[in-house]
C-alpha cells in the first residue's frame, strides 16, 4: 500500500430512532446510527466496536454497496477483483476461488466495495477497535439490518464484548442466503491466495458518493 493517502472526515451523522446494540456473530458489537427507515432508504450506517483479531469471514453481497471507515485504523481490509453476480455461483462452487489483496488500513482511511465482490475485514491489534460501515441502499427488499439482528444477539452495552454463542456462528451462514448474502464459514473457503499490496483494480473510495447519502446535495458539494 502507498506511504501517501487522502485522509476523509467523516460527516456527522444525525442519528436516527434508537436501535437495540447487537452482539454480531463474529464477536463485534453494531451501534446503528442511521437507517433506512429514517432516510428514505438510502443507506444503513453503524458504528462498530470489534475485539482484538475478530472480524467477519469472506462474503459477498449482493444487494447492497458498502463503505469501510476505520477511525484509529487498526484493521485490514481483504478483497478481490472479480465480481460474482449470481447468489447460485460462489468462488470454488462454480467459480475459481479469488485471490484476495489484504490492505491495511490507516487512520480516516476510507475503502469502498461494489456489491458482488469477496470481501471482510479483521482487527489485526492487540485491542478493542472502532470501524465504521455503511451500506446503501437500505431499503425493506436490500436491508441486511434484520439480518444482523436475527444472527446475532442483544446487548446492554458495548463493553459486552464476548464470544459469541455457537448458534450465532452457525446463523451467520445458514441465514446469509435469505438476505442476498454468501457467507463463507472460514477463511479459505472462497479464497485460494493472498497479495500483500495495493493492487491497480481496487475501487475509488466514492467519497463523493458517500456524501451525497449523508448531506443533501448543496452541503455536498461545500
Amino acid at each position: 500500500m502507498s506511504a501517501d493517502y487522502e485522509v476523509f472526515d467523516f460527516p456527522e451523522v444525525e442519528p436516527g430512532p434508537e436501535k437495540p446494540l447487537v452482539l454480531g456473530p463474529a464477536g463485534e458489537v453494531f451501534e446503528f446510527v442511521q437507517t433506512g427507515e429514517s432516510n428514505g432508504g438510502k443507506y444503513l450506517f453503524s458504528k462498530l466496536t470489534v475485539p482484538p483479531h475478530v472480524g467477519p469471514p469472506p462474503h459477498i453481497h449482493h444487494r447492497t454497496d458498502e463503505w469501510f471507515y476505520a477511525p484509529n485504523g487498526g484493521f485490514s481490509i481483504f478483497m478481490g477483483p472479480n465480481e460474482f453476480p449470481d447468489l447460485d455461483i460462489t468462488p470454488g462452487n462454480g467459480a475459481d476461488k479469488e485471490t484476495v489483496a489484504m490492505l491495511p488500513m490507516r487512520p480516516k482511511e476510507l475503502l469502498y466495495v461494489p456489491r458482488d465482490r469477496l470481501h471482510g475485514f479483521v482487527n489485526t491489534t492487540g485491542v478493542n477497535q472502532e470501524m465504521w460501515l455503511v451500506w446503501t441502499p437500505d431499503t425493506p427488499e436490500s436491508s441486511i439490518l434484520p439480518y444482523f439482528m436475527n444472527a446475532g444477539k442483544v446487548v446492554a452495552a458495548k463493553e459486552e464484548l464476548t464470544e459469541p454463542d455457537f448458534l450465532s456462528r452457525i446463523r451467520l451462514v445458514s441465514m446469509a442466503r435469505d438476505y442476498g448474502i454468501n457467507q463463507s464459514a472460514d477463511f479459505w473457503e472462497f479464497v485460494q491466495d493472498v497479495v500483500e499490496d495495493r493492487p491497480e483494480w481496487l475501487p475509488s473510495d466514492r467519497r463523493s458518493a458517500l456524501l451525497d447519502l449523508v448531506y443533501d446535495e448543496l452541503q455536498a458539494q461545500e
